[in-house]
């Protein structure tokens, strides 16, 4: 009877979005004029004002080809649930962000759960400025796009800050449920009214679960990994659009549970990097850090001196946003490899138009290889994710979208775990619900 009801789902799913999405005003007829200034829905957003909680609920359809390296195509259905808040202290203000659901196969593919859960607290007491944060993930595979990390389940172009950063794009894997902990913390201390100290730490865990048969080539196989990351460093703010700074980043990376053959030692990556700041304008601004980065494996293994990069560029106005990143570090390989260095650049963009229109696109591309120390053997991974979503109010607090994802991903080398290979697609559908943020608190 559930697959009966799916397979309805499907057709009448995606008539009513692309009517909605095609026939511009017609479906929109005279619920929503152009020229009301009360805000309508085009899809879940992140709460930009203190107090607020904002909410969605989304039913969708999926056509994926390449079905986590299955040949030909397999259908979804995903009911999937948005939640954000923010308090409204401006001396403690406590963040919230969830976005979960649940993939119902319709082609004899596997079904599963998925779930990203992020909250932060910070305090603002005299010159200190303490931040603490934890997020959570459950997924089938290394996360690609939007919020929940899966693609086609409407939340492209959502991404809140992550404290402590990441190494791009990972390496996509075959269906593999793990779970992703990371927990982070900063402290900074303003010293004079220009110039401030820092220090951060964080600790990230990756577990594979439900591993069967002990070999590489088994469901959800992968290397379980711990990293703990701490550093320090001094800012100074030159003028109004610049500063300058100078950091010291420590990072040891262990491997536990099954190795499947892959040789697994631990090592340590330190980084010296340089930080300028740059405002070009109000809506434009500039960060770039770079310096050398030491990696040692073991006690023995050998020593790596390579180049560390953080650069971003950003474009903020009201109705649009553009992003640019471009990172090169060390990482622990996304339980593909055994330690690995990636260079990855990442586009984003976004905007809102004619009041009931918006726009997300996400494209990125990694170059991933083992670090050549040791004895872990040669392996290198090129990734390119691209992601494009079109949504469209269809009444106040009901929108509708349609998404297509692009996964491409090649690889060379001798030994590693799970590693996905070839192209695979995701065209969505989907109907979202989600209302004009609550107030909550005292204002």
């Amino acid at each position: 009877m559930t697959k009966r009801i799916q397979f309805v789902l499907l057709p009448v799913l995606i008539c009513v979005v692309l009517v909605a999405l095609v026939s511009g005003r017609a479906a929109f007829g005279q619920a929503l004029p152009a020229a009301e200034a009360s805000p309508v829905s085009t899809g879940f957003a992140l709460p930009t004002s203190l107090g607020s909680l904002q909410y969605a609920v989304s039913a969708s359809q999926n056509l994926i080809w390449g079905y986590y390296g299955n040949s030909g195509a397999a259908y979804t259905t995903n009911l999937t649930g948005d939640v954000a808040y923010l308090s409204n202290s401006k001396q403690y203000p406590f963040s919230l962000v969830f976005a979960g659901g649940h993939s119902f196969s319709e082609s004899g593919q596997a079904s599963y759960s998925y779930l990203n859960l992020g909250f932060s607290q910070v305090a603002n007491v005299g010159r200190w400025n303490i931040i603490l944060s934890d997020n959570i993930s459950y997924l089938p595979g290394t996360p690609t796009s939007g919020l929940a990390g899966v693609p086609g389940v409407g939340d492209l172009g959502v991404n809140p800050v992550q404290i402590g950063g990441d190494a791009g794009q990972g390496v996509l894997t075959n269906f593999s449920n793990r779970i992703s902990n990371v927990v982070a913390g900063s402290v900074q201390r303003q010293i004079t009214g220009k110039t401030s100290i820092n220090a951060s730490g964080s600790y990230t865990l990756l577990r594979f679960i439900d591993e069967t048969n002990g070999s590489a080539n088994a469901s959800n196989a992968g290397l379980d990994s711990s990293t703990a990351s701490g550093g320090a460093g001094i800012s100074h703010q030159m003028n109004a659009r610049n500063s300058l700074g100078v950091n010291y980043a420590y990072s040891n990376f262990v491997y536990s549970g099954n190795d499947f053959g892959v040789s697994t030692p631990n090592f340590v990556s330190q980084t010296a990097s340089g930080v300028y700041t740059h405002q070009f304008t109000r809506k434009l601004s500039m960060s770039a850090a770079a310096g050398p980065q030491w990696t040692t494996v073991g006690s023995s293994g050998g020593n790596l001196l390579s180049a560390f990069a953080d650069v971003s560029l950003t474009y903020n106005a009201k109705s649009y946003g553009t992003t640019l990143f471009y990172t090169r570090s060390t990482n622990s390989g996304f339980g593909a490899l055994a330690g690995a260095i990636s260079d990855s650049a990442t586009f984003g963009f976004s905007r809102k138009f004619a009041v009931v229109w918006n726009v997300s696109l996400n494209s990125n591309y990694t170059h991933t290889s083992t670090l050549g120390l040791g004895s872990v053997a040669p392996y290198s991974v090129n990734t390119a994710v691209e992601g494009l979503q079109i949504s469209r109010a269809i009444a106040r607090n009901l929108s509708g979208y349609a998404s297509y994802t692009f996964e491409d991903q090649s690889s060379s080398g001798s030994k590693a775990i799970d590693v996905f290979s070839g192209i695979s697609q995701v065209v969505g559908f989907g109907l979202t619900y989600s209302p004009t943020s609550l107030r909550l608190g005292h204002q």
